[in-house]
């Protein structure tokens, strides 16, 4: 609103207009009718209000005037003491019309999270080599689908957010990616299989296309998932954590070989966890960042390959049944060659990352910490 607006509403506000000598003259009609008067001058001020623009760039304190302009015509006389049954017109058209911050949404009713555990695989068994998983076996793997074709995976960390590699989502339209849960083999069709579209992609703000440090990644879903007996999600590593020496677990529907065509069910193969210095004097030298872990074998032979891309390295804590998601499938030269380990998103580099931006979600209890 500009000032020659708001001069000619405060002259209204007042009745300005008529000589000093002439309203001294009607002195005391007003007052007699002092009531009626605001009544009258507060309904037009409210319709000279509905009149003008609504400008989005009006100030805070041009509507705190238009707010106390409205509000004062409709206080009554301080020397009348005369009641009135009639209320007041409302100034919610000043008063409301403009919001600088929307207010939060608000869950109605609360979404209540259900009682579960993380981490927890739904069949316990001994990996030798690199072989297929038995059915749901990993709940939390999840497929990612563009245009409804398999490309890429990722683990699903809470009810609504799952974590990938940041090459899988950097630079595809979040609209044509699909998240598929309770997947196991391509070419059948589950009655348990979920799917759900993506409502975010957020790629770690330092993903280096590069060289592919930082490469992680959050899917959001567009609707939160319900665990059950057969769905859960993966435990978060212990912070800190080197892994060196550890098996890691592997799981994907990638090649079996290079070159090769996608697996249409999900593999699992482990694999050794080596130190950054073990990492580093690989054929990698100085490739290798302190953001990224590295699993496999200096004669190769068993490794992550095309397609596994997103999808997890898991370890399982020592004394526990409890798989934690220690890497994100990244790259590598070539699949289990010699000289050559995987390379993975080192996932405990990254916590207050990932829980700041899925603080919102319902989630799942470590077993340990939930027996304590």
């Amino acid at each position: 609103m500009n000032r020659a607006w708001l001069c000619l509403l405060i002259c209204l506000a007042l009745s300005c207009g008529p000589s000093q000598s002439a309203s001294q003259d009607r002195a005391t009609n007003q007052t007699a009718a002092s009531p009626l008067l605001k009544q009258s001058q507060n309904t037009f001020i409210q319709w000279v209000l509905s009149l003008l623009p609504q400008r989005p760039g009006s100030s805070d304190s041009e509507n705190a005037t238009l707010a106390t302009l409205s509000s004062s015509s409709m206080m009554p006389d301080a020397a009348s003491t005369t009641s009135t049954t009639t209320p007041a017109p409302s100034s919610s058209t000043t008063t409301t019309r403009r919001a600088t911050t929307p207010a939060p949404p608000t869950l109605n009713p609360p979404r209540n999270c259900s009682d579960c555990v993380c981490g927890i695989a739904n069949i316990q068994k001994r990996i030798v080599g690199g072989q297929e998983t038995e059915v749901h076996q990993y709940p939390w793997v999840a497929m990612l689908l563009y245009g409804g074709r398999f490309y890429c995976a990722a683990s699903l960390l809470n009810d609504q957010f799952l974590l990938t590699a940041s090459h899988c989502v950097y630079g595809f339209r979040k609209e044509r990616i699909s998240v598929r849960l309770l997947e196991h083999d391509r070419k059948m069709s589950h009655m348990q299989k979920i799917d759900r579209k993506v409502a975010e992609v957020i790629t770690h703000p330092k993903y280096n296309a590069r060289n592919y440090d930082n490469d992680i990644a959050i899917i959001k879903l567009d609707e939160p998932v319900e665990f059950n007996e057969v769905l859960h999600p993966v435990c978060m590593p212990t912070p800190g954590r080197s892994f060196k020496g550890e098996n890691g677990i592997v799981t994907g529907w990638g090649a079996l070989k290079v070159g090769g065509p996608t697996s249409d069910t999900l593999q699992e193969v482990q694999v050794p966890i080596l130190s950054q210095d073990e990492c580093r004097k690989s054929r990698y030298g100085n490739k290798i960042t302190d953001n990224m872990l590295c699993g496999g074998y200096d004669e190769g032979g068993k490794d992550s390959c095309q397609g596994d891309s997103g999808g997890p390295l898991h370890i399982v804590a020592s004394g526990t049944r409890e798989h934690q998601i220690a890497g994100v499938v990244s790259w590598g030269e070539g699949c289990a060659k010699a000289g050559y380990p995987g390379v993975y998103a080192r996932v405990n580099r990254y916590g207050t990352w990932i829980k700041n931006l899925t603080k919102q979600a319902c989630l799942c209890q470590q077993e340990t910490k939930k027996i304590k």
